[in-house]
């Protein structure tokens, strides 16, 4: 229980740099592949996704915000998407996750 609230403690910056710092390859790697799902990560309040997944979930939320990143690990910019913790609970209540953890979700398309 301690660790769940120190980790929604930390600013949801932090938590997207701790990300990208961490799983940049692993989600690159996963994206180079995607062609019908969102993988999305927590980074507290928001969720985020990246590349196809941002794409897709901008398509499913015109409304979500559209980040160009540019870092110093990728030679390549790369597109995030995110969308409040709020919206995306509304709407996994009318659609079916197919991965639903804590820190990861996944979606179809």
């Amino acid at each position: 229980m301690k660790d769940k609230r120190e980790k929604e403690e930390v600013p949801s910056g932090i938590r997207l740099m701790l990300l990208l710092k961490e799983r940049l390859v692993e989600i690159m790697d996963r994206e180079r592949a995607n062609q019908n799902s969102i993988h999305l990560y927590c980074t507290g309040p928001y969720w985020v996704a990246f590349e196809c997944s941002a794409y897709q979930l901008y398509r499913a939320f015109p409304d979500s915000e559209t980040t160009p990143l540019r870092l110093f690990a990728y030679p390549f910019p790369i597109v995030m998407v995110s969308v409040t913790d709020r919206s995306l609970r509304s709407y996994a209540r009318k659609h079916i996750l197919r991965r639903d953890e804590s820190d990861y979700k996944l979606l179809t398309v």
